[in-house]
């Protein structure tokens, strides 16, 4: 059956400050190029529109039979919510997640307060609203400080990690100036780092996890690293029996939690003592074929780029 189907895309490829990414504007270029290379191939008539404030009348014009939502937000990532707003106002099926498990994915302190409801590990934290708000003295040190709703580790550098609580209150001074959004400062977990793929369904599969290469326990991601692809990574991750099982228990725990649906990319550090936390929850994963996270963990699954698109596809029409 021949669909029309309307791909919706970042305008905005990258921020003008510290949040520009090198690879933004290429990457929304070559996701945009590989999707509708795709969707031409499977016989469908595709249309690329852009995602901004006039999505809705510009869905109107095209009158898609379904979306391939690739948005991830009208000015910046706060935004990224809203975008599927409209789509769910549109009342055209669309792929991916909800509104609502966008936001609880996007506000971190949301998101940890729902994995701790449902038991799920991810570590202990505070948030910070204000440059002088006090932290609490319950924090386990060292911490890391991050923005509270952002994604590509902005906001996060070298002196993110603190080991004290003076260095901490430094860091939430430069995150409360800088971005104008709350700190969440989280316990840092010692150990190695985990990025899963979940895709969604009739059947939710846990791709194979990908590890992510740092020289000791202590690396982690800051903006400048991850920007500049400064640290490898092993697709599929070479882990032992029960540390794979448990991660992926995890995983699908979370993604079940916050509502998640279709696809879904989550972050995990394993801890000295063997547990799996999650960091992060990544609702719209890149998927530019040969460089994001997702199609590789996906093509170590056996599936194919093409395979996996059209799967994103008939997600959204089942649900129509």
């Amino acid at each position: 059956m021949t669909l029309r189907v309307a791909l919706v895309y970042t305008v905005e490829a990258s921020r003008p400050d510290e949040g520009s990414h090198p690879h933004g504007a290429e990457q929304v270029s070559n996701t945009n190029q590989a999707v509708m290379d795709v969707l031409k191939q499977l016989g469908h008539e595709a249309h690329l529109v852009p995602g901004d404030i006039d999505l809705l009348r510009k869905l109107r014009d095209v009158r898609p039979d379904v979306v391939f939502n690739n948005c991830t937000g009208i000015h910046d990532k706060s935004s990224q919510p809203q975008v599927a707003g409209m789509l769910e106002l549109s009342r055209i099926p669309f792929t991916g997640s909800g509104q609502c498990a966008h936001v609880l994915a996007l506000y971190k302190p949301l998101t940890k307060m729902v994995l701790m409801h449902h038991h799920i590990p991810t570590p202990h934290f505070a948030v910070a609203e204000y440059a002088d708000t006090p932290l609490p003295s319950t924090l386990t040190y060292p911490v890391i400080v991050k923005p509270e709703h952002e994604g590509s580790s902005i906001g996060i550098s070298a002196r993110s990690v603190a080991m004290s609580a003076s260095e901490a209150t430094a860091a939430v001074r430069v995150v409360v100036s800088t971005y104008g959004q709350p700190a969440l400062i989280e316990e840092f977990i010692v150990g190695r780092e985990f990025t899963v793929g979940v895709l969604g369904g009739e059947r939710t599969r846990i791709l194979p996890p990908i590890e992510v290469m740092f020289d000791t326990r202590q690396g982690f991601y800051t903006h400048n690293v991850k920007a500049q692809d400064a640290v490898e990574t092993k697709c599929p991750a070479i882990i032992e029996p029960i540390l794979h099982q448990r991660i992926e228990e995890v995983v699908l725990a979370a993604f079940q939690a916050l509502g998640c649906r279709d696809y879904a990319r989550i972050d995990l550090r394993v801890g000295m003592d063997g547990v799996p936390y999650v960091i992060d929850v990544n609702t719209l994963p890149g998927l530019e074929p040969g460089y994001s996270d997702y199609p590789k963990a996906a093509g170590a699954a056996g599936i194919s780029y093409a395979q996996l698109i059209d799967h994103l596809l008939q997600c959204a029409l089942r649900r129509s």
